[in-house]
């Protein structure tokens, strides 16, 4: 029994032993392997985590130094803007017929009619077909409530059909909307002043090259009179975009309609930038 003890003492010492020497080994050996490993500046150590060499090797992030601090960026926030206009070239008109009837069908029917001698006469007056188009159409019951009380019942329906027409010719404005009500139109929703897609589009980055110069100017004023130096602009972006376009709501009509009619002066396309500029 005694001996039994004495060799475990043994085998213990044994293995204390090897794996002090071992750690002593490992400790040596880490400088060798990479001795960018540990850096020290002054008391204080920085590491980052890197996947190169023997991170690479044997799965294992590696720590490095980074040595650099970050640098804040100084910047200076302004908004600008830019205004464009141009001479209406097109007027857009609603026009609509409303009927109403004891039945769906005489209302529909009738208003069919009158629509298609409101089209007829708005194509002899030079409008093409790719100038008119159905922008709303709808069917619906006139009910009456008995003063009595009761369930209410359907009298009758209205139908409702509006169509929107380009007119280009901005002289040609007022004797279409004449010769329309003459037809049968008895409502024109809406009149406005305006211009093609295209225009409009160029008028939009006209503006938009306009406001971002207003904003590089505002940020060079500020950094003159901040006495810095302009680096530039760190970000740009459309925070607002507005085109205006003038537009004109009447009442029902009932054959009568106005007849002088002049376009507005201008339409305008307004855009709004705001922008970071960095200086130093």
């Amino acid at each position: 029994m005694v001996e039994m003890e004495t060799l475990s003492r043994k085998w213990m010492i044994v293995l204390g032993v090897i794996a002090v020497v071992t750690m002593g080994v490992n400790l040596a050996l880490l400088p060798e392997i990479s001795p960018a490993l540990i850096s020290q500046t002054g008391s204080e150590y920085r590491f980052t985590i890197v996947e190169e060499g023997f991170a690479k090797n044997f799965g294992t992030p590696f720590l490095q130094d980074t040595g650099q601090a970050e640098q804040q960026v100084k910047t200076i926030s302004v908004t600008g803007t830019g205004v464009v206009k141009a001479r209406p070239d097109r007027a857009v008109l609603s026009l609509s017929v409303v009927t109403q009837a004891d039945t769906a069908e005489e209302a529909i029917s009738e208003n069919a009619d009158k629509m298609n001698s409101v089209i007829e006469t708005v194509r002899n007056k030079g409008i093409l077909e790719n100038q008119t188009e159905t922008s709303a159409y709808s069917l619906s019951p006139i009910w009456e409530y008995p003063k009595e009380g009761g369930s209410p019942k359907i009298v009758g329906y209205t139908c409702s059909n509006t169509i929107r027409v380009t007119v280009k010719n901005l002289n040609k404005v007022g004797e279409i909307i004449d010769a329309a009500v003459t037809a049968g139109a008895n409502q024109i929703s809406s009149l406005q002043f305006t211009i093609s897609e295209e225009a409009m589009r160029q008028l939009g980055l006209n503006a938009l090259s306009l406001a971002v110069e207003d904003a590089a100017s505002k940020a060079s004023t500020i950094a003159t009179a901040a006495k810095v130096t302009l680096v530039g602009p760190v970000s740009i972006s459309i925070s607002g975009y507005s085109p205006y376009v003038r537009s004109y709501a009447f009442e029902s009509v009932s054959g009568i309609a106005p007849t002088s009619i002049l376009s507005p002066e201008e339409v305008s396309v307004t855009v709004s930038v705001s922008a970071i500029y960095e200086f130093k």
